[in-house]
């Protein structure tokens, strides 16, 4: 429902007082991982970009103007739209900014392209995305989810397009980026995409758990029928994004590879709304060079003055914290954890661990746990030898590093600590 005045007042949004479990985590992750397109020196692919064929610099080119119209999509109607239903403000602030964002990578396109084509075709792309039939119809359907809002069941439906969008639509156009960036061509242009994939990813799960929200208040017959539109939505775009594959792929013989990307994504954006894979496409089907392209954590690091996903400033990837100073050896024992009750039990990291393996079971991500204690099991530790935190304290922290190194398995992890309070209220 559309957020409404009380008593005729205008409210200010309250950022102490939590609207949920999870909103204010999505917030500060998006804010950490907030970039903008001149940081990435794109004038180094100039070389790599004489080297590819013909086929492939048109390839190159379509797919990111096709891109392009996507993001100008998301950024201009689908979080705006979905902004203005959502009733907590913070959420809508999230919202804003990841709206904002896709106004970002819509603009880094543009960079690509003024740096390696000329401005006769740079015109002729534009014309070409108004041109471009699949991409058009693809387009037309999420649109018109998103101008078509009246309640919360056609509100889901706009959400549901939205994490399609987000999780589905883009990976035909980043797979051809990724795919020459694992071989070393056009790595500048690659960081941009990785860079655009990490902000990616975190947008499907967030409009995913709100999606997941409003399907719970909707009566079990508007369920039933909210959850089958997903199916049938995935199935028409599934048809134009073969043909648009195809039509855009073809010439350089990788449709058949692009196609499994697309399905592979296309079971994680169902997963995203809490719903079963529909491909069955597993990662060992995907593209090796193009599914590393996935990873989101930092590859290397660089001492100069640019920046991208992976080669970027060493001071603002991995900044200096209290735990590069921390010697075992040299600190107290840890404190005990206090337990909802009110009781005090020893600290047990394998709780940790565990917990944050199940999660990962359940999306079926395989977790780097060299990354897991780096970022959730050794800060908590650190945090522990000097007082005693509270379950939710050491929960709390674990979403947040989770949302650092795999955000699917941090929302598969929010998801079951929302379950679990909603089961202790119920008793």
């Amino acid at each position: 429902m559309k957020t409404t005045l009380i008593d005729n007042n205008l409210q200010a949004v309250n950022w102490n007082r939590p609207e949920d479990g999870y909103t204010k985590m999505f917030w500060d992750q998006n804010v950490r991982q907030f970039w903008v397109d001149e940081e990435i020196p794109l004038s180094d692919d100039k070389l790599a970009w004489m080297t590819l064929s013909p086929a492939e610099q048109r390839t190159y080119e379509e797919v990111l103007a096709g891109l392009t119209l996507l993001d100008t999509v998301q950024g201009s109607v689908g979080m705006p739209r979905i902004s203005e239903w959502v009733p907590g403000f913070q959420a809508k602030a999230v919202l804003s900014f990841m709206g904002a964002m896709e106004h970002m990578h819509a603009k880094s396109y543009s960079s690509i392209f003024s740096t390696l084509c000329t401005s006769e075709r740079i015109e002729g792309l534009f014309d070409w995305v108004q041109a471009q039939p699949e991409l058009q119809q693809k387009l037309a359907i999420i649109h018109g989810a998103y101008t078509q809002i009246t309640d919360e069941e056609s509100l889901y439906r706009a959400m549901a397009s939205s994490v399609m969008l987000e999780s589905y639509l883009f990976y035909s156009g980043f797979f051809f980026p990724l795919y020459l960036a694992g071989q070393g061509r056009l790595t500048s242009s690659g960081e941009i995409i990785n860079l655009i994939i990490r902000d990616e990813s975190i947008h499907g799960v967030y409009v995913g758990l709100l999606a997941q929200e409003v399907l719970a208040r909707l009566s079990d017959k508007a369920r039933v029928r909210a959850e089958a539109g997903v199916v049938e939505l995935l199935e028409k775009l599934d048809t134009l994004e073969t043909r648009y594959t195809q039509a855009l792929y073809s010439r350089i013989g990788l449709e058949e590879a692009v196609l499994r990307f697309s399905r592979y994504n296309a079971d994680k954006a169902l997963m995203n709304l809490g719903l079963r894979p529909h491909f069955g496409v597993e990662a060992q089907d995907v593209n090796p060079v193009v599914l590393a392209g996935l990873r989101t954590e930092t590859k290397n690091h660089d001492f100069f003055s640019t920046k991208g996903n992976g080669y970027i400033k060493a001071t603002r990837v991995e900044p200096l914290s209290d735990l590069d100073f921390f010697f075992p050896e040299l600190v107290p024992d840890l404190q005990p954890v206090f337990k909802r009750d009110g009781r005090q039990v020893p600290f047990d990291e394998m709780r940790i661990v565990n917990a944050v393996q199940k999660a990962a079971h359940a999306t079926g991500v395989v977790l780097d746990f060299e990354q897991v204690a780096r970022h959730i099991v050794e800060p908590i530790k650190l945090e522990a030898r000097q007082r005693s935190l509270s379950v939710e304290e050491i929960q709390d922290r674990v979403e947040r590093g989770l949302m650092e190194i795999a955000p699917e398995v941090a929302k598969a992890y929010i998801l079951y600590r929302e379950e679990r309070a909603r089961a202790r209220r119920r008793t």
